[in-house]
């Protein structure tokens, strides 16, 4: 036997971790080690019969938690104090007394919680989560009934799995249900919980700036940034252009107006082609395989520099196609303003423009300079390092003379510096190195981890030449380029296309698709013709089968189960026996035997209701035992009295 409050008991600790594992790794410390603390005293207090958590410190927990975060609530900060709050609440019922009404609770704060962890990420894992919370939800309400009227009460294992069986059936019956409503309902052209997000967030990986030495270390950050489907291309040309930072502000890279002399052809000589969902914390700019030649999908502007800009800043998901080309050359067709690309401010250390200096005394032109300055980086020993960074007023002075260690922004911010004192015009450009190709999707991931900043250098008759000096560092294939996939990268990838798919058919599903799927559904319905010497061949055969389905089905609800085939032809068979007998539909086999004093009916009656009361079908055996019986009625009552149909004596 099974106590059904043990089983609630288990429910509502699987219900709090299905409403909380979601947001866990949003939440401050406080509700982390409130919530663990809160699992583990649950574990003992069933494991040691430790009484649960109740009276005025329950009520004062509460009290003092609520406080806290109410005090933190501000117009830009909603959604994570009421996410702390709903877990430290949640925490407390969990590892408090246990009646109908404080189950209730937690299966309300649950819910509550899995709501909240959709304002941080919605993907696909929320669909999953959802539905495991309803089913266990489902199953808690059915079981509660029953707590509700003996908080003692005991279940078979058998009665445990029926009521289990039934309750998870509720929410499986709805899946048409919702699947039909999500087809057809309306749906906002916003983010739901759009309002409750902080203004101005940024993604990490790309900002508005590039500054070497503003921070002592760079952490990766792995959450996705864009899925682009293409073909899989060779690493060397995953550079996924975002922004162009033209002019240099003390020790920060800024973006400018760009002189409009400059104007790109809308050609290439290896085009490439891609259709990019980025996500919706991605920014303002619209990133693409580098250099883009065209974007369409979506509302943007171009500038001259190939930088794509969305039009307006929403927060829907989005989609575009872009072409892009693919050989590392931006053409000009008049060439560029030279005094813009050249610009320093006073603020370059005299060791750095001492170098530069001495690099175009050594150069003729343009591109020998940038052949001497390309020698250097390689035989000067730069690492590529993301802890320990320069962070001197001189980050670049530091970077290229004492430490010689640094990340992307201080190969290319002092790459650039270097060429511009040189008499060389150069740009930085900020977007993506790499890529994941998931093959089961067929498109690449790229990761706010990938962010990545490189260099433009202008030369004559050529145009705008890609250069990466992150790539001269003497650990750079083995920091950047060199990490081999392993289980738990296939695994993980695994997942991401189950968000991708989720993604297209979930998030990105709207209204105007509903529109578009009906308008072709109705298309391909008024277009759909059949031959008519096929229509009258197939019509006999479709209303043969037809009538056929309906007389089987008819056939076997008349006849029903073989128990109740048996319990008819008893009861017929009855009737003829005991003519003087009135039998009516509702006269009970029990009510039977009192009046024709038979024991066979007494018999008969006894191991069908003892299976009947006992929730349970009737065996094989006893299948076979009510046949023997009926057959019997044609004996006489003594021959049955002396010898059980069985072969039992009495």
């Amino acid at each position: 036997m099974v106590p059904v409050r043990a089983v609630l008991d288990i429910l509502a600790l699987t219900t709090g971790l299905l409403g909380t594992a979601p947001l866990f790794f949003h939440l401050d410390r406080v509700p982390r080690f409130a919530f663990l603390a809160a699992l583990v005293f649950v574990i003992f207090s069933v494991w040691r019969g430790t009484p649960p958590l109740r009276g005025w410190r329950a009520t004062v927990g509460t009290a003092v938690f609520f406080l806290y975060y109410a005090f933190q609530f501000s117009r830009d900060n909603l959604v994570g104090p009421a996410a702390n709050l709903l877990v430290v609440l949640l925490s407390l019922r969990l590892a408090g007394e246990k009646i109908p009404r404080n189950y209730l609770q937690i299966y309300a704060l649950s819910l509550f919680a899995l709501a909240a962890s959709s304002a941080f990420s919605l993907s696909g894992a929320f669909l999953g989560y959802l539905f495991l919370l309803l089913l266990s939800i489902a199953v808690s309400l059915v079981l509660l009934t029953f707590f509700s009227v003996d908080s003692r009460l005991t279940l078979t294992r058998r009665g445990l799995r029926r009521v289990v069986s039934v309750a998870a059936a509720i929410p499986a019956a709805s899946a048409p249900l919702i699947l039909l409503f999500f087809l057809i309902l309306p749906r906002p052209q916003f983010p739901l919980w759009d309002f409750l997000s902080p203004a101005g967030e940024r993604v990490a990986g790309l900002g508005d700036r590039v500054e070497p030495g503003s921070a002592a270390s760079v952490g990766e950050v792995a959450s996705p940034v864009l899925r682009a489907r293409s073909e899989e291309l060779p690493r060397k040309d995953l550079y996924w252009r975002g922004v162009v930072f033209n002019t240099l502000q003390g020790n920060a890279w800024v973006r400018t107006e760009v002189p409009e002399r400059e104007a790109p052809p809308p050609g290439g000589s290896v085009v490439v082609r891609q259709t990019v969902f980025p996500e919706t914390t991605a920014g303002p700019w619209l990133i693409a395989l580098d250099a883009p030649l065209s974007v369409s999908g979506v509302r943007s502007g171009r500038s001259v520099d190939l930088v794509f800009r969305k039009r307006r800043s929403s927060g829907d998901r989005l989609k575009y196609d872009t072409v892009s080309s693919l050989n590392g050359v931006i053409e000009t067709k008049e060439g560029v303003d030279r005094d813009f690309y050249l610009k320093l401010p006073e603020t370059v250390s005299p060791r750095v423009l001492s170098l530069g200096r001495s690099i175009a005394r050594g150069g003729t032109s343009d591109s020998e300079r940038l052949s001497l300055l390309e020698n250097y980086f390689q035989s000067a020993g730069f690492r590529y390092a993301t802890r320990d960074l320069p962070r001197s007023a001189a980050p670049l002075d530091e970077f290229l003379f004492e430490k010689k260690a640094g990340h992307c922004e201080f190969f290319a911010s002092s790459f650039a510096v270097l060429l511009r004192a040189a008499g060389v015009p150069s740009r930085l450009v900020g977007g993506y190195y790499g890529g994941e190709y998931n093959e089961l999707g067929g498109y690449y991931l790229v990761t706010e981890s990938m962010a990545h900043a490189w260099v433009e250098v202008f030369l004559e008759g050529t145009g705008w030449v890609r250069r990466d000096p992150s790539t001269f560092a003497v650990n750079f294939t083995r920091e950047r380029d060199g990490k081999r996939r392993g289980f738990v990268a296939t695994v993980r990838l695994i997942a991401d296309s189950m968000s991708y798919y989720w993604n297209q058919a979930v998030i990105t599903y709207d209204l105007d698709k509903q529109v578009r799927i009906a308008r072709a559904t109705g298309s391909v319905l008024r277009s759909l013709t059949v031959p008519s010497g096929l229509l009258r061949a197939v019509v006999p055969f479709l209303v043969a089968g037809a009538f056929l389905a309906v007389c089987f089905a008819g056939a076997r609800r008349f006849r029903g189960s073989r128990e109740q085939r048996i319990v008819r032809r008893f009861l017929r068979k009855l009737g003829k026996r005991y003519p003087h007998i009135p039998m009516t539909p509702s006269t009970g086999l029990l009510e039977l035997a009192e009046r024709t004093g038979d024991p066979r009916v007494r018999r008969f009656a006894d191991i069908r209701y003892g299976a009947l009361y006992r929730d349970r079908k009737l065996s094989e055996d006893e299948l076979s035992l009510l046949e023997d019986i009926t057959r019997a009625l044609e004996a006489s009552p003594e021959t049955f009295r002396g010898r059980d149909p069985s072969g039992t004596s009495h």
